[in-house]
């Protein structure tokens, strides 16, 4: 499951949730949060959350 992961990865996914039985919505928020944050950074906007 790396293997997809550094796939996944490599083709511009922010996220990647793999895993045997893995249930991605479990903690969708959170990473949603994650990208959200991660995307902001490389954008170079202070995006500030309220």
């Amino acid at each position: 499951f790396d293997a997809y992961a550094a796939i996944a990865r490599a083709k511009g996914f922010l996220l990647v949730a793999s895993s045997p039985l893995t249930r991605s919505s479990y903690h969708a928020g959170d990473d949603f949060e994650r990208m959200r944050a991660a995307r902001a950074e490389k954008l170079g906007t202070g995006v500030v959350r309220l």
